[in-house]
């Protein structure tokens, strides 16, 4: 099978930034996966992104699709030796291509001929170009999510990035979704085909194992990662924090904050910390994930009471560091924590107090939670992922 990979996700390989979340550790893993297989792999690139991937040195020896369009290619250029500049400018350009992109793209009859080589096209979340969903080539896309639709129903401008993800769903393609709640999710929003939407579990790299060497906070402290935004809850887990140590007079406990923070959203960070002790809350930024087992392995216990998720790929992470995790029943997540952490209403300050208590005070509870989650993580595994994938696509064509 010659499979074309989208991998427009991975031109963020080299970008330290909330770029390299969830969706990006998908993309990584699952090739890397492809590759220990035995795929014929050629990666392709939205041309946005198509000078940032073809200059990652991790990717140099996989076969990157040509990009032929010459206007394409002076808006890659102009985005990638633009990526350094001052924000308002960079976002000036990035304004204008979504311009270009939304309005004038035109399909380029090279980049059309190139895909007749190809048995199937799978992306790991960017939707296929507009030579790549007008061809013959059967398309396969992970959704990880539905959080844009349920919060305000179908993007309706072609210049926003959403739009493009969810107005290419259709009834003729195949897709993936990383748990049951997203499955039942797409088919309730979308005009899909039942049959053609697979459930195929998210894995959990092998770099996450408990790791209590060289501790990176000296105090004991709860951790919390995740980039700020209402759907993650970010303000109800600093509000409850302060509750709890508040109730319960403890002045020996940080909360640490991991991950990178969109420049959007600084403002509004910074608006809800300075209603509290700042003293007591330690951001890390963004962390590499040598590090970031050390944060979950040495941290009391994992909060994320995210309102809604795909999947929760760091509640997975946290398990298989052997960190106690507090996270919600809403969603996806009971799929991924089953019994081995508490689950509460997100919504509920009472629950996450009471939660926050039964870890810190019942220590053989917390041990237990431990256990739990580093038995459960096992069951995630990234070729299993692959696996379920390559079996699917296979089957379809």
């Amino acid at each position: 099978m010659k499979l074309l990979f989208d991998a427009t996700e991975l031109s963020y390989y080299n970008d330290n930034s909330g770029h390299r979340a969830g969706v990006f550790h998908v993309a990584l893993n699952v090739l890397r996966e492809f590759i220990k297989s035995g795929v014929d792999i050629t990666l392709q690139c939205d041309y946005r992104r198509y000078y940032f991937l073809k200059n990652t040195d991790e990717f140099k020896n996989l076969p990157l699709l040509e990009e032929h369009s010459l206007i394409n290619k002076f808006w890659g250029k102009l985005l990638y030796f633009t990526d350094k500049f001052p924000i308002r400018f960079k976002y000036g350009i990035i304004i204008l291509t979504r311009f270009y992109d939304a309005w004038f793209y035109k399909n380029n009859r090279k980049n059309q001929e190139q895909l007749k080589f190809f048995d199937a096209y799978f992306s790991p979340y960017t939707p296929p170009s507009k030579e790549i969903a007008e061809s013959e080539l059967k398309k396969f896309r992970v959704i990880h999510d539905t959080i844009p639709v349920i919060d305000s129903g179908l993007p309706k401008s072609p210049k926003d990035w959403y739009y493009k993800i969810y107005s290419t769903i259709n009834n003729k393609e195949y897709y993936f979704t990383d748990s049951e709640s997203t499955r039942n999710d797409v088919i309730k929003y979308f005009d899909v085909t039942p049959e053609n939407v697979k459930t195929a579990l998210l894995g959990v790299s092998e770099n996450f194992f408990p790791d209590y060497e060289n501790a990176p906070i000296k105090e004991k402290y709860v951790f919390s990662l995740c980039t700020l935004g209402k759907r993650k809850n970010l303000e109800f887990s600093i509000h409850n924090f302060f509750n709890f140590i508040g109730k319960n007079k403890i002045d020996d406990l940080k909360l640490v904050l991991g991950g990178s923070i969109w420049e959007k959203y600084k403002k509004d960070l910074n608006n809800i910390l300075n209603k509290y002790d700042r003293s007591k809350v330690i951001l890390t930024g963004y962390i590499s994930d040598n590090e970031l087992k050390k944060y979950y392995s040495n941290a009391m216990m994992f909060i994320f009471p995210s309102l809604y998720e795909g999947f929760g790929l760091p509640v997975l992470e946290a398990m298989a560091c052997g960190c106690p995790v507090i996270t919600s029943k809403t969603s996806s997540l009971p799929e991924v924590i089953g019994d081995a952490g508490i689950k509460i209403n997100p919504e509920s300050d009472e629950e996450m107090v009471e939660a926050f208590e039964r870890m810190y005070f019942d220590n053989i509870f917390r041990a237990l939670c431990s256990e739990q989650g580093l038995n459960r993580a096992k069951l995630f595994r990234w070729d299993k992922y692959a696996n379920e994938i390559m079996e699917f696509i296979a089957s379809k064509l």
